[in-house]
């Protein structure tokens, strides 16, 4: 058996492939948007996948609970409409 080898102070960041599943709309969509960056696809899907990274992995589209919207505006921040008799 071969022993655990050390830890690396400085390890190669080495560019890398790897699959992701998508649908064929999906994946044509990206292929359009590659060429008309002047990129290929890898590139184009590791450089997203890097500024999503970099952003802190922040939720975009789909959300499970949406927030409720109130079904009444909220009351004004004025200090003439709240004054009695001021109805108009």
């Amino acid at each position: 058996m071969s022993p655990i080898p050390p830890r690396q102070d400085q390890v190669e960041d080495k560019e890398r492939r790897f699959y992701v599943c998508a649908p064929s709309s999906i994946y044509l969509q990206l292929q359009q948007e590659a060429i008309q960056r002047g990129t290929d696809l890898w590139t184009l899907g590791g450089s997203v996948l890097r500024a999503w990274l970099e952003a802190g992995c922040p939720n975009f589209g789909h959300q499970a609970n949406p927030p409720e919207k109130p079904s009444s505006p909220p009351p004004s921040s004025s200090p003439l409409a709240h004054e009695p008799g001021d109805a108009q």
